[in-house]
């Protein structure tokens, strides 16, 4: 696992139950905020938020698996809608937790101000890549309620892969999801990797101003715009001709 170097700072952490996270924290609607920064910077990070922040931990483990099967037309509808910058626009995945043999399926819909609301439904984790009636349904619900032309023809286009450590504040509501060992890959093709050096920091509040935020902007974390699906087309399947992944590029890697 890509967190085992960083067990003794996470242990540092006071634990919190899954269901005391999602009776803290669960943001449907929220403002999300993407950093990259260094292990070390990470390590940092995670000591100065010791005092207000705990740790998600489930029997002992406090780092998990996930991976996520991303739907998209066959023009690419959601790829192409993300970087036009469209609102409201979508995003349909199932979303996998390794450690538990437990799987979602998610609409993930950008609102008109730029906010996420998030919608889930239970999914069977052996049609991680295929989708169901319920799945169908979710996706035409949640298009309907936000008048946004519905999705049409949906299949698999790409997964990811990563380790994720969460944080919580103990107050307000805030919480924060680092993933390490980040890879893409295009489902029975290529693939590639996020450095192993980098940390992919979200922080996950109401306004986008929680005390991680301000911790991360002392240690000169600047926000980032990156999306682990947008990027993961322009990398492995079409450029992104906008330039809003180019950044991004230099951070990964082709693997096999």
């Amino acid at each position: 696992m890509a967190t085992q170097s960083l067990a003794p700072a996470l242990r540092a952490l006071t634990a919190i139950s899954l269901r005391e996270l999602d009776e803290r924290a669960a943001l449907q609607r929220r403002v999300d905020t993407k950093y990259l920064i260094s292990r070390d910077g990470f390590e940092r990070l995670l000591g100065a938020l010791r005092r207000d922040h705990d740790v998600l931990d489930i029997d002992g483990r406090r780092a998990f698996g996930y991976r996520s099967v991303y739907f998209d037309t066959p023009r690419l509808r959601c790829f192409h809608e993300h970087v036009e910058g469209r609102r409201p626009r979508f995003k349909a995945r199932t979303r996998c937790y390794l450690d538990e043999g437990a799987c979602q399926f998610e609409v993930k819909l950008t609102t008109r101000n730029g906010e996420t609301d998030k919608h889930g439904v239970e999914h069977p984790p052996e049609r991680a890549d295929r989708l169901t009636d319920e799945a169908r349904e979710l996706v035409d619900r949640v298009l309907a309620d936000a008048r946004v032309q519905p999705a049409g023809e949906l299949s698999p286009v790409l997964a990811t892969s990563f380790d994720r450590v969460t944080l919580a504040a103990r107050e307000g509501g805030a919480r924060m999801t680092c993933d390490l060992g980040l890879r893409l890959e295009r489902l029975h093709g290529p693939a590639a990797a996020l450095d192993a050096g980098l940390v992919l920091i979200e922080t996950k509040s109401q306004d986008g101003r929680s005390r991680a935020d301000e911790a991360l902007a002392r240690l000169g974390a600047e926000p980032r715009s990156m999306s682990k699906y947008r990027t993961a087309v322009d990398l492995l399947i079409e450029r992104d001709r906008s330039g809003g992944t180019a950044p991004l590029r230099r951070h990964f890697e082709s693997v096999g």
